[in-house]
């Protein structure tokens, strides 16, 4: 299977453009019509992070979304998810994707599972960060 099977929801664009312009903010517009399974191990991780994007869904469940990325796929995931206009429940431990995504009190919220439980922390990632620190 080739993602050009997937049915992309997008006004003026033919189904070819809107794959190909989903694949190429993670590096892969060449491989529209490439099988999945004749992929990299590496380029099967970025067509995950796009296959979920093109139905332009409303809200996204990420857990550690940046397992097996390397940098630039990592850079492409944070730009598609400040683009994102939708709700997003993230899992992560990146240091470096967190604050891209989680960015202003108004627009994020932080959980913190701690001993079974999840709390909340009232404040961002850089004030949480500096309260690990003390």
């Amino acid at each position: 299977q080739c993602l050009l099977r997937l049915r992309p929801d997008q006004e003026g664009l033919s189904k070819v453009e809107a794959v190909r312009e989903k694949l190429g903010k993670f590096g892969l517009e060449q491989n529209h019509l490439t099988p999945i399974a004749n992929l990299s191990g590496r380029q099967k991780a970025r067509i995950v992070l796009t296959s979920i994007y093109i139905p332009r869904p409303h809200i996204l469940l990420l857990d550690e979304p940046t397992n097996h990325l390397d940098m630039q796929s990592i850079d492409a995931l944070a730009d598609a998810l400040e683009e994102f206009t939708g709700g997003v429940f993230l899992v992560s431990h990146d240091s470096r994707l967190i604050p891209r995504v989680c960015h202003g009190e108004e627009k994020s919220e932080i959980g913190v599972v701690e001993d079974g439980t999840l709390d909340t922390f009232p404040g961002t990632f850089e004030e949480y960060k500096e309260e690990l620190r003390n």
